[in-house]
């Protein structure tokens, strides 16, 4: 307490006596204490530093990854990881279906039933023992080293039958968890629980699953042997993936050591075009042409399956062969032969597969939607026959045809002018560079005159191609008035008014309105005119006036100009008097 009075409370004044005391006191107490807390700061340093080592960093660049990617950097995706080890941790154990007792080895941990059949029926739960032994009360000792259930069954009722002379029965309760390590390129190395019933596939899955780089046609399952060498027994999980092979996906063993290689990008066979996953897949020499279309889960609908390219190229990259293939009615593949590392497979599709030759009506027609088409044969006048025409609301004048074909056509011309500076640029540019604009504003807009076209004008009635679009806005019946009007705002629109009429249902000009600068802007077009000029355009519903207001004048500029040429003026009047004055005699 002393101390943390100093620390916090200031300086206390105490007896001579006492002040004596206090500091020989506190001067212990500062070395003890002192000590300590740099104690407590090293030891709170080495439990956070130790918490974030803990923490498991993602793997840059790691992500999931399936037969048809290359080994190719991904970002890492935490949820698939997890989701994986969930699914892993969730089937642990399960069953396939009835264990087959000439395939089950017995092993350490296991629990067998065993069942002798005397007058009073004695049953008993044995544990298998680490040496692989159970001990059975009555009868002994039985040696199950590397025996399958099925052999462990008769050794057991040999034994049953020198002691009792009785037959006996032998079912596995419970079957045994060991240990598997897993290395190579998963996501989580290290050792993880398996069961007789757990595959190769399963394994992987509780060790994070293989890296984005992983490669599951290259796994390496080093098992020990009874009389103790090793064995080393390749997995390729492919066929297990694509054909649902479970002869691919071997059943583990106690103490099995697995190993996940790595893609090699170098090392790969390629499939492109009409099938479900095209891609890259890394090769192994049993692979075949029919083996990788099957891996990339067979053909799409519009596959032409008598159109199979196959190209092989030297380690030059140089084309060394092309082969054609196809498939038969009864599956089979013409001339499938092995591939070789770097071999492409090219399935190409059938032209104009059931495409959809159609367009899009919207807006104020009857019946608005899609319709099919015959591309350069169905007119327009037909397509909206088949919409059920137009509605009393729709607007002719302001109705658009939109061919999607037409758009984002390049434009080098607008693409140099638009790197230019708008101060730089000269007349024609800025004039190309405004007209363009508006060009874009209305991309695709083909020019139809509608009025023109019901009233049986064939030469509107366009032919029609794929991906139109008809749009049909509401007639608008109204002149927009804005700027400097007592009552902007829209009016019904009149035939035959002028542009005064509409401002004096605004309310007339404003104050400081440019009466003069009064402009008509065209709404389908956004083209201005002056208002005054009526002879140069025709009012029309959508079209708007606009009323500028007054540009400001400088007065003070004004007069300081009319002042200079005054003072100017009256010098040279003056100058002039004085010289005419000394000439006079």
């Amino acid at each position: 307490m002393i101390h943390i009075k100093l620390l916090f409370s200031g300086p206390e004044i105490l007896p001579s006596n006492q002040a004596n005391s206090s500091r020989r006191k506190t001067h212990r107490f500062n070395r003890s204490g002192g000590f300590m807390w740099y104690v407590f700061l090293f030891a709170s340093f080495f439990y956070v530093t130790k918490l974030f080592a803990q923490v498991e960093a993602p793997v840059s660049g790691e992500g999931p990854r399936w037969f048809g990617t290359t080994g190719k950097s991904l970002p890492y995706d935490t949820s698939a990881q997890e989701a994986l080890a969930e699914r892993a941790l969730a089937t642990a154990g399960l069953l396939e279906g009835a264990i087959d007792p000439e395939q089950y080895h017995v092993g350490p941990n296991d629990i067998l039933t065993v069942t002798i059949w005397t007058s009073r029926t004695q049953q008993y739960d044995i544990l298998v023992t680490p040496d692989a032994k159970v001990l059975i009360q009555t009868v002994g000792e039985v040696n199950l080293r590397d025996k399958t259930l099925a052999e462990a069954e008769k050794e057991i009722k040999k034994a049953v039958a020198r002691v009792y002379n009785v037959d006996a029965s032998v079912s596995l309760r419970k079957m045994r968890e060991f240990k598997v390590n897993v290395t190579g390129a998963v996501r989580l190395p290290g050792a993880v629980t398996a069961t007789p019933a757990t595959r190769v596939s399963e394994v992987v899955g509780l060790a994070g699953g293989p890296l984005q780089r992983g490669n599951q046609r290259d796994i390496l399952i080093y098992r020990r042997k009874p009389e103790g060498t090793r064995e080393v027994i390749r997995v390729d999980l492919l066929p297990f993936f694509a054909f649902a092979d479970l002869s691919s996906n071997q059943f583990v063993c106690d103490g099995d050591v697995i190993k996940v290689g790595i893609v090699d990008p170098d090392n790969v066979v390629q499939i492109y075009g009409e099938v479900a996953m095209e891609g890259e897949y890394s090769f192994q020499p049993t692979d075949s042409i029919s083996t990788i279309i099957n891996a990339s889960f067979g053909f799409t609908a519009n596959a032409r399956r008598d159109s199979i390219l196959v190209i092989s190229v030297t380690e030059a990259g140089e084309i060394s062969s092309e082969t054609w293939h196809s498939y038969l009615n009864d599956g089979i593949l013409t001339n499938d032969r092995a591939l070789q590392n770097g071999d492409r497979i090219f399935v190409w599709g059938k032209p104009r597969f059931r495409q959809r030759d159609q367009v899009v009506v919207a807006g104020e027609v009857q019946q608005p939607g899609v319709y099919p088409i015959v591309p350069g044969s169905t007119t327009l006048r037909e397509l909206i026959s088949m919409s059920g025409g137009f509605t009393q609301e729709a607007s002719l004048i302001d109705a658009v045809l939109i061919r999607r074909e037409a758009i984002g056509q390049p434009d080098e011309y607008f693409r140099y002018v638009s790197a230019i500076e708008s101060t730089n640029r000269t007349l024609d540019e800025q004039a190309y560079f405004r007209t363009k604009l508006l060009e874009l504003a209305k991309q695709g807009e083909m020019a139809v005159d509608f009025r023109a076209l019901m009233n049986g004008d064939e030469s509107q009635n366009i032919p029609l191609m794929s991906n139109d679009s008809l749009y049909v806005p509401v007639l608008l019946g109204h002149i927009r008035v804005s700027g400097k009007v007592k009552n902007p705002g829209h009016f019904l629109y009149e035939s035959g008014s002028e542009y005064e009429a509409y401002v004096d249902r605004a309310g007339g000009y404003g104050w400081k309105a440019d009466k003069g600068e009064t402009q008509v802007i065209k709404g389908r077009s956004g083209d201005r005119f002056p208002a005054k000029d009526e002879e140069n355009y025709i009012l029309e519903p959508g079209d708007a006036i606009f009323v500028p207001e007054e540009q400001p004048s400088n007065f003070w500029e004004s007069f300081t100009i009319a002042l200079t040429i005054a003072t100017q003026t009256t010098a040279i009047v003056a100058l002039v008097i004085s010289l005419t004055g000394s000439n006079n005699p």
